[in-house]
Parts: structure tokens; C-alpha cells; sequence
């Protein structure tokens, strides 16, 4: 759950807190990364710490179900560390996905295009779109030869 941040502003020891949490988070992501196997290891990450119980999120449920049947063994692993915890809890949560950027559109005109495009801009008024556009256009564009 979000909380707005002005909550924990002048509040040293809530900051304190939650610094050392994150922390510990991190340290144990770093375990849990070493004691999985590679393809594992990847595609899941720590999301919580409560009491003695340690959440992680999986990628997806395939992964979810595999990391269900490791927790026994990465349990042991992360005691062997020094980690003591009763027990995992796996949640599936998928990455946040970004569209892929897309890229730029490339025009290519001719050159004669180009110097027409750029005279009528030119005769159209300051503060017309069209001439702004015109301009845009031609000076985005591309030239090629004929």
C-alpha cells in the first residue's frame, strides 16, 4: 500500500525504520539470488519482509510454482547465511511491462519536394499551423536524390 511521502516527513525514526527495512530487503534479494538456480533467480524478487516471513513475487505462475517447491531447500540455503525464517510466501505479480518505444517515423522526399514545401510555408502566415507544420515536416524529413 502507498502512503504519500509528507507522512514521514520530521518523523527521523519512521525514515530510520524504513531505510533499515529496505536494506534488509535488499540484502536478502542478494541471498535469495545466489541460493536459486540462474533461471530462477531472475524472473522473482523480494517483495517483503513480515515478522519471519519472507514474500517474494514471481513473474509469472509457471515460475510462482517452481519457486513453491524450492522454498524447503531455499529455506535451508538462507539459514546456512543466516537468515532464519519460518517459512516463504510466493505470489505471482508480473513486472510492470513498458511498451517498446516506437521508433521514429523516417519520411524521405525528394529534394524539389522539399524546396516546394519550404515556399509555400514561407507564403502562408507567422502564425499559421499549417506553416508550422510545413516546416516541421521539412525539417524532419529526410532528402533523397532523384
Amino acid at each position: 500500500m502507498t502512503q504519500p511521502l509528507n507522512r514521514f516527513v520530521g518523523r527521523a525514526d519512521t525514515l530510520d525504520r524504513l531505510k533499515a527495512h529496505a536494506s534488509r530487503l535488499t540484502r536478502l534479494q542478494t541471498h535469495v539470488a545466489e541460493a536459486l538456480p540462474p533461471y530462477l533467480a531472475g524472473l522473482c524478487h523480494v517483495a517483503n519482509l513480515k515478522d519471519d516471513v519472507l514474500v517474494i513475487h514471481a513473474n509469472n505462475g509457471a515460475i510462482a510454482a517452481k519457486l513453491r517447491q524450492a522454498a524447503p531447500r531455499l529455506l535451508n540455503a538462507l539459514l546456512a547465511q543466516g537468515v532464519v525464517l519460518s517459512s516463504i510466501k510466493v505470489a505471482t505479480r508480473p513486472p510492470a511491462s513498458v511498451p517498446p518505444a516506437r521508433p521514429p517515423t523516417i519520411r524521405e522526399v525528394s529534394q524539389d519536394t522539399c524546396e516546394t514545401l519550404h515556399d509555400l510555408a514561407a507564403h502562408l502566415p507567422e502564425d499559421d499551423p499549417l506553416r508550422k507544420a510545413l516546416e516541421r515536416f521539412v525539417q524532419h524529413s529526410r532528402t533523397r536524390e532523384d
